[in-house]
């Protein structure tokens, strides 16, 4: 019997050394492989094909909808959301059921002495006596509200209501930036969809005629300087097209990013009838000051962080607390020895952590510094906003000058574009005149129309800088075709000028006596 209970002993104890012996476990190729391709079939699944031309709007509605940093964000919110209704439920009782079973080998016996006589067995002869049967079923459910946890569960549900705001407020702030950063790709990507098409043409002629001059060197035709300057000149013409096209061949992969559509999908944007003007901002800088530092989501999350610490404080002031737990409880034991199986318990008890009384002075006052850095973080940012947006009004009229600026010189150079082509002559110097004044033209042109993407792109960091969100609801259920008209609404009245308005505080009535 002995040797059979030291194996099994030596087994458990072997079973569970081994159970103790973790390694790490890499990632295998097949894993991985499998991980992959299970990825690049959900990274655009469930998304509404492009069977149009996008506009800014549509673009702007799919890169609400399937960009996967704002999906981020909405997850986040959610899983905010559930964690407060776990600190919701926390408060409530606890209520706990036990059920158990006991066996034990030998009956439990026992003997009892004279309390007056000490060494005196009250039962003849020696005997003894049990209570108890060698095996028992036994259960409980308890019922057990604990004053002080409840306090504590409180304040922690109210912390994770805040939780639950700072989540929806860096929402915003993500909707902002992809406002901003789709304003500035998607007008870009316009661009090279309109331009690239002239500038190729422009590019092999120049090639051409590099092709041209080294056979004319190579034969020489004509003197060696002239034809090397000649070459260097279109050189350099064919070095600032290249960097051209390359800039611009880099606008559509970021947009396509952004509004998380297959890098090499074919689709198409909107091209307007004619080039749109630019908004002119009507508000005045103090006007986006004061919407800034009421509706940027990053002054709203450091408001609620306040209310948090805050919290904090009355918890660690209901720590110092004694706290009181009134339990209630069926109980039931199958032990035949006793009259009642089935009984009910209740009580009250207090607990007193001592040592917190010593501690409480340091709690409350790190408690008490938490709310001051949240005060303090949220002046430095409401300075860091208030210079942001003033900044940002500013490149807003730098990158308006330079529109107007180059939408002259464009003018200029496809006139004198024009003017080089309608010439009749063909020798060396005119071709070079005409590439470089063609050149010129499409350079001035991206410049221009960079200009307006740049427009644009100043007006989506004023807005991101304020804060504002056209979104307002759910979007996970809304067609891109219906956020998109939406979109359409709220920004264009933005971009009109219309900007939101600041609430106004009802000021408390005055009664009026009359005499």
């Amino acid at each position: 019997m002995n040797y059979s209970n030291t194996l099994v002993v030596a087994g458990l104890t072997v079973l569970l050394l081994a159970g103790c012996n973790i390694n790490p476990m890499p990632i295998g190729d097949d894993e991985r492989l499998a991980t992959m391709m299970k990825d690049q079939t959900e990274l655009y699944a469930k998304q509404e094909p492009i069977n149009r031309p996008l506009t800014f709007y549509d673009a702007l509605a799919r890169a609400l909808k399937y960009n996967f940093d704002h999906r981020l964000t909405l997850m986040e919110a959610v899983l905010q959301d559930t964690q407060l209704e776990v600190a919701t439920l926390n408060m409530l009782p606890k209520l706990t059921a036990n059920a158990g079973y006991a066996f034990r080998e030998k009956k439990l016996g026992s003997s009892s002495e004279d309390y007056f006589n000490p060494g005196q067995n009250v039962f003849r002869n020696g005997q003894y006596a049990t209570s108890q049967d060698a095996s028992r079923g036994i259960a409980d459910l308890t019922f057990a509200w604990n004053v002080l946890d409840f306090g504590v569960s409180y304040f922690q549900a109210k912390q994770q209501a805040d939780r639950v705001l700072i989540a929806q407020e860096r929402r915003r702030k993500v909707v902002n930036n992809l406002i901003k950063d789709v304003l500035q790709a998607y007008w870009t990507a316009n661009i090279a969809e309109r331009l690239l098409p002239g500038l190729e043409p422009v590019l092999t002629e120049a090639e051409s005629a590099l092709e041209t001059s080294r056979t004319i060197q190579d034969n020489r035709l004509q003197p060696v300087l002239s034809v090397l300057e000649y070459q260097r000149s279109l050189l350099r013409i064919i070095d600032q097209l290249k960097k051209l096209r390359a800039e611009l061949l880099m606008a559509k992969p970021k947009l396509a990013g952004l509004i998380n559509a297959p890098m090499h999908s074919n689709f198409s944007l909107a091209q307007p009838d004619i080039t749109p003007e630019p908004p002119e901002l009507k508000a005045k800088p103090e006007e986006l000051e004061n919407l800034g530092l009421f509706y940027r989501g990053d002054l709203r999350e450091e408001i609620y962080q306040e209310r948090i610490s805050r919290a904090d404080v009355w918890k660690e002031m209901l720590k110092v607390l004694p706290g009181l737990t009134i339990p209630i409880g069926l109980n039931f034991d199958s032990n035949s020895f006793l009259v009642n199986s089935f009984w009910l318990e209740a009580g009250a008890r207090t607990t007193f952590n001592l040592v917190n009384l010593i501690a409480a002075p340091k709690m409350w006052k790190s408690a008490q510094t938490q709310i001051e850095v949240a005060r303090v973080r949220r002046k430095a940012l409401s300075v860091a906003a208030v210079v942001q947006i003033n900044v940002g009004y500013q490149q807003y009229i730098k990158a308006l000058d330079s529109y107007k600026n180059a939408k002259e010189l464009n003018k200029v150079d496809q006139g004198i574009y024009t003017a080089t082509a309608n010439n009749s002559t063909n020798d060396a110097g005119t071709e070079l005149e005409r590439i470089h004044a063609a050149t010129a033209a499409l350079a001035s042109q991206l410049e221009k129309e960079q200009g307006l993407a740049d427009v644009y792109g100043a007006l989506g960091n004023i807005y991101a800088s304020i804060g504002l969100d056209p979104v307002t609801g759910g979007i996970e259920h809304v067609t891109v075709r219906a956020l998109a008209v939406k979109l359409e609404k709220t920004l264009d009245s933005w971009y009109k000028g219309y900007l939101p308005k600041l609430p106004i505080i009802a000021k408390p009535a005055v009664a009026i006596v009359h005499k």
